[in-house]
């Protein structure tokens, strides 16, 4: 198995939440939802490309790499869910809670 593969996709992961919680820090009422939208675009777009980057590689005959990047794709959807609203919970704690009047 090749482990730098998936390293590297957890590091691009932490990477997009770290910068999430950067944009929230600039937003004063609901700095959560600027977590929770930026990461579930994140994390979708990053999961589906693992996933269909396993179907191609799975059509070609690469059984191997496909399980792979299934393997990223099922650990980038889970870990990246819970990232999610770990981090809107925590951009809450620091920017409050919505005021939308």
């Amino acid at each position: 198995m090749n482990t730098k593969f998936l390293r590297n996709n957890l590091l691009t992961l932490l990477g997009y939440a770290v910068l999430a919680q950067l944009f929230s820090l600039i937003e004063q009422n609901g700095g959560a939802f600027i977590v929770l939208i930026m990461m579930m675009f994140c994390v979708a777009l990053h999961t589906g490309v693992l996933v269909l980057g396993s179907v191609i590689l799975l059509i070609g005959g690469k059984k191997e790499q496909a399980g792979q990047w299934i393997l990223a794709a099922l650990l980038v959807g889970v870990i990246g869910f819970s990232a999610c609203w770990g981090g809107a919970t925590l951009a809450e704690q620091y920017s409050g809670s919505v005021n939308l009047h």
